[in-house]
């Protein structure tokens, strides 16, 4: 604040809970009212549309328009990519429920670490510092059903991809075997070997964290047959619809980033162009009179339960 500028806090939730639930239960909405700090939902503001390699991206604009870009993440553990941590935080760049699209078409850790490597690609150059609370993080089947440990260690980086290397050494995973953190390395033009740490951290590990399931979970989804992922992604479907009750205030006709609702003439509600909705939820957040909801297909209920 001395010096003139504007802190922003960016998030965007990666379930079905609202993301200002998320402030409000976090704490975040009360310490950002005591020090004058705006809160930004990154599934509104506008998208910033990217395409790395054949993948495209759309991410918040909030994300695009900032000068300087300090990532803030959690160490834990995750039952798709055994570890997740600073380079995996920039997922939350994607608006909404269209997060849920890419673990869909990847159900497994090999294609969904190309899709978090990809996008950090995309985005690791307007980074300018990573810091890591690892004071009390997760270990076991995370990130839903993890059991909180304190690590009691702060881990912070010019380069995500270098602390998480560091980071997940550490809680005893091999880094080769995460798909995302040595395509990550790449991107940053770095090598195991360039990753400089202080003496007493260099062959540190934490005893006895609780990692193996997560490990024979991802043997599982790598090893299943292809058929099984072929319906997940049939079945598994997650998208905004409506209740009764719309008032027709145009509210979410008018915030679609991407124009993908129209209200005509009649209408009890404004119809969806499926082709078009990226399922940020925007109109879910938006609607006045939640009337907007997240429609679940029974597969989607029973995974997001």
């Amino acid at each position: 604040m001395e010096k003139k500028k504007t802190v922003w806090i960016g998030d965007s939730s990666g379930g079905t809970i609202p993301t200002k639930r998320v402030w409000q239960v976090t704490g975040l909405q009360d310490l950002a009212g005591k020090f004058a700090v705006t809160l930004l939902n990154f599934s509104e503001g506008g998208i910033h549309e990217s395409k790395t390699g054949n993948m495209t991206f759309n991410t918040s604009k909030y994300f695009w328009d900032a000068d300087a870009v300090i990532n803030v993440c959690k160490y834990k553990t995750h039952s798709l990519m055994s570890y997740t941590g600073a380079v995996k935080n920039f997922y939350g760049l994607i608006p909404g429920l269209k997060k849920l699209d890419y673990h869909k078409e990847n159900p497994d850790h090999v294609g969904f670490g190309k899709v978090i490597s990809t996008l950090y690609e995309t985005v690791h150059e307007k980074i300018t510092f990573n810091i890591m609370d690892g004071i009390l993080g997760m270990e076991g089947e995370g990130p839903s059903a993890g059991i909180p440990r304190n690590f009691g260690v702060m881990f912070a980086s010019e380069s995500a991809a270098a602390l998480d290397y560091v980071a997940a050494s550490m809680m005893g995973f091999k880094p080769q075997n995460i798909e995302y953190i040595y395509p990550a390395l790449i991107a940053d033009g770095l090598k195991p070997e360039d990753i400089e740490t202080d003496e007493e951290w260099k062959n540190f590990k934490f005893p006895k964290v609780k990692i193996q399931k997560v490990k024979i979970i991802v043997k599982i989804l790598a090893y299943s047959p292809g058929f099984l992922k072929n319906i997940f992604r049939k079945y598994f479907q997650v998208y905004p619809d409506f209740r009764d009750g719309c008032r027709l205030c145009r509210i979410c006709v008018d915030s679609c980033p991407v124009q993908a609702m129209k209200l005509g003439k009649g209408d009890l509600h404004p119809e969806i162009d499926y082709s078009k909705c990226i399922k940020c939820m925007c109109c879910h957040e938006m609607c006045p009179y939640s009337v907007v909801y997240v429609k679940k297909s029974w597969l989607a209920k029973l995974v997001l339960r």
